[in-house]
């Protein structure tokens, strides 16, 4: 009798622990900031990036000079800041598009549910997908 109920206990033991896994391997984390700077386009677009700040900031300066007004330099700022903003998105778009088209091709060859930014998993398992997406993007 003892030796049905260890067998069952066992069998139970096992199945859970397999669920546990199967659970666990649908969801994948990724480190989307080193998925970004292994992006074979990332130091072109950082460039040009750099570029557009120190123009837009010397725009700012100049255009700033020409009023002590403080309305009129936080609304310089904001004008300044708006243009970064879409200049950053236009240049960074293309390559988010590519990361999150990469990551999806991942997460259905893994068979994950889920993919969610590394440190978001708070209990539990997940599977790190981040070098499979970096190597896709090469």
């Amino acid at each position: 009798m003892n030796k049905k109920i260890m067998t069952v206990v066992m069998a139970a033991a096992m199945t859970i622990g397999t669920m546990g896994s199967t659970f666990a391997a649908g969801l994948g984390t990724i480190d989307l900031s080193a998925v970004l700077q292994s992006h074979p386009k990332f130091q072109q677009t950082m460039t040009t990036w750099q570029k557009d700040v120190q123009k837009v900031q010397k725009d700012f300066q100049d255009e700033a000079k020409k009023t002590t007004d403080k309305k009129a330099q936080e609304e310089l700022v904001q004008k300044y800041n708006m243009k970064l903003n879409k200049q950053r998105i236009a240049l960074f778009s293309p390559l988010e598009k590519d990361i999150l088209e990469k990551t999806k091709q991942v997460k259905q060859e893994k068979n994950l549910d889920y993919v969610v930014l590394k440190g978001s998993v708070v209990d539990g398992q997940s599977q790190d997908i981040t070098a499979d997406v970096a190597a896709k993007l090469k």
